[in-house]
């Protein structure tokens, strides 16, 4: 991992003490500094003074952490299911609580940071009027002839029902289909793909170079509107503020010992804030993807575009400098998932191999195919994208709608392996990944 101090591009005009999560503390003979009176360096964590309100940070992503908490949960629900604690069936109204959440419930999270203790579990709380289905993308899913909407309800349908049947609930079977596909990670993976990295990608980073970065957003907001749509896309991507201080080992990490190493207590006050201190789905799968792999640093990558980026638009830097950033938040985002695709190739190689022999694991097969099926649907996403459209249905042809299952020997495995070797090759060709990541992630 990595620590930025400053960038060299900007002249610090003021001397100014960054607070890994507080506010920046600025000292300006000018009593009355306008917006464009100073420019800031960048900073070592995600914390930006507004410059319109003195001593009032100008971040702000509540509604992106609270859709990023309801996300873990709709998982958390399902694979709850799948646990010999379950404690009984669900019905499809507790898939659309969470899903098209109404403030009106007044539900808690299911998501913890181990034994720390939260700062707020309440998704009101948190921010109001946030749902899933309202910022789900309308586009058809590449391989699929169904919009994001139309296959998750199909999916929560079938673990509804499959919950009302004593054999399956307390199972893997409780959320896999008849034909092998685990819904728990299509779900999980899907919502990453048509919410957060649609939302990130093809609202807030697309449309950001045409938002006002002059004036106080409605007048009175300590932030422009281009300021916080990139806070918004910053909140989707899911990164805690002081990111960098995570090791990749500690995004990588699960919970141990009642730690939960990706959420830290960065300020000291004795609580996890989702807002700031907790790492979510894609920030993880950075730190995974650069712990397994060789010569990338993902981590140091996004963190980086997302300092510089907010740091030129607090600066109303040219548009070419913000656009650079733009860019280079999109593509390594894009990155993540292509290597995490790989990742999830290699595991599906190695389970099919074991397919009728004595490592034979049915279950993992299941697991990493659909986790493979899942970030590939959600690559298409991204309007800045380097793979195609073309490239993406291929992919979605070779991998079909459930697990491949073929004796080692086969004919049927042989075209396996050719078909896969095709995916890894598009990704690589795509990507440039190293041949060693290739065959390591």
């Amino acid at each position: 991992m990595w620590m930025r101090i400053f960038n060299p591009r900007f002249a610090a005009v003021l001397t100014c003490g960054i607070l890994a999560l507080g506010l920046v503390s600025c000292d300006d003979d000018d009593d009355n500094p306008g917006p464009s009176d100073t420019t800031v360096p960048v900073p070592s964590a995600y914390v930006f003074e507004s410059r319109f309100q003195d001593g009032v940070s100008s971040v702000n992503y509540g509604g992106q952490t609270v859709r990023n908490l309801l996300l873990e949960d709709i998982t958390r629900l399902v694979n709850e299911l799948g646990s010999a604690s379950a404690s009984g069936p669900v019905t499809m109204q507790d898939f659309l609580n969470l899903y098209d959440y109404n403030d009106n419930l007044n539900l808690q999270t299911m998501t913890t940071a181990g034994t720390k203790p939260l700062l707020e579990t309440s998704y009101s709380a948190i921010a109001t009027e946030k749902n899933l289905v309202g910022k789900i993308s309308p586009a058809t899913v590449i391989g699929t002839g169904k919009t994001a909407d139309e296959l998750l309800r199909e999916w929560f349908r079938i673990i509804v029902d499959n919950s009302n049947d004593g054999d399956k609930l307390g199972t893997p079977a409780v959320y896999t289909t008849a034909d092998g596909a685990d819904l728990s990670e299509l779900i999980n993976k899907l919502l990453l793909g048509a919410v957060s990295y649609y939302q990130g990608t093809g609202v807030y980073l697309d449309g950001l170079l045409e938002q006002d970065n002059s004036a106080a957003r409605n007048g009175t907001d300590p932030y422009t509107t281009m300021e916080h749509s990139w806070d918004e896309a910053f909140g989707y991507f899911g990164a805690a503020r002081n990111y960098s201080a995570f090791s990749d080992e500690d995004l990588a990490g699960s919970l141990s010992g009642g730690v939960l190493p990706y959420a830290g207590d960065a300020n000291s006050d004795g609580f996890i804030d989702f807002k700031s201190e907790f790492n979510f789905g894609f920030a993880r799968n950075a730190g995974k993807r650069d712990k397994g792999g060789s010569g990338v640093d993902f981590t140091a990558d996004a963190f980086n575009a997302a300092l510089e980026g907010r740091t030129a638009i607090v600066n109303q830097a040219t548009t070419e400098e913000i656009r650079t950033q733009q860019l280079a938040l999109a593509r390594v985002w894009e990155e993540v998932i292509a290597a995490t695709i790989v990742h999830y190739i290699n595991e599906t190689l190695a389970d099919v191999a074991a397919v009728g022999g004595p490592f034979e694991d049915m279950e993992s097969l299941n697991k990493h195919w659909s986790e493979m099926r899942g970030f590939t649907m959600a690559l298409q996403y991204n309007p800045f994208k380097q793979i195609s459209d073309t490239q993406l249905t291929d992919m979605a042809d070779i991998m079909g709608m459930n697990p491949p299952i073929s004796s080692p020997g086969s004919g049927d495995y042989q075209k396996f392996l050719t078909d896969y070797a095709t995916l890894k090759t598009t990704l690589g060709s795509v990507y440039g990944f190293s041949s060693d990541n290739m065959e390591n992630w």
